[in-house]
């Protein structure tokens, strides 16, 4: 008998792309308090547009000055390193990303720049820097083989704590 599973490539996707803010977040000094999939209820109306499974990270960054620079910068990469892990994984094109699949994190990451920068000019150039920069370290050790465990143990189902991420950052930096 042939044992053949479909994966499940939205799930997936979504796996790496909560491991991507938990993990860059956690590096950058965030407490993850919690990163998850959830996957929607089978009963749910499958014919009602909305995506049947999606992630969660909770982002801790403790007493900060939300309008220091550095603490904007740290908000700002964690925000797109979600959307910039998914990307990684799928091998698509940092030019081709499509925001709207994305359109919560954007709209944070927009949002953050914005308290950054009030000309658009320089906004849009801190975002496409960001995203560069991203797209460089996460593909690289230490940052993808962290993301890449984080996303399989997300994908057998658990909801992980911040112990858990915090000891995938510390064993895939010391074996840099």
């Amino acid at each position: 008998m042939d044992w053949e599973y479909e994966t499940d490539d939205e799930e997936i996707h979504t796996a790496y792309h909560e491991a991507g803010h938990a993990i860059v977040g956690c590096a950058l000094g965030a407490r993850i308090d919690s990163v998850s999939l959830s996957q929607a209820s089978e009963f749910d109306d499958a014919d009602d547009g909305l995506p049947r499974r999606f992630g969660d990270c909770i982002v801790n960054w403790g007493r900060v000055d939300a309008d220091a620079a550095w603490q904007q910068q740290r908000e700002l990469l964690t925000i797109l390193a979600g959307p910039i892990a998914e990307l990684i994984y799928r091998a698509e094109d940092a030019d081709s990303i499509e925001m709207s699949s994305w359109a919560m994190d954007w709209q944070q990451a927009q949002q953050c720049v914005a308290r950054m920068h009030a000309e658009p000019a320089k906004r849009e150039r801190t975002l496409r820097a960001a995203i560069g920069r991203l797209r460089q370290t996460i593909a690289n050790d230490p940052v993808w083989p962290a993301v890449a465990a984080l996303a399989d143990e997300l994908m057998i189902g658990d909801e992980i704590e911040a112990e858990r991420v915090e000891d995938l950052v510390r064993f895939w930096w010391q074996h840099a």
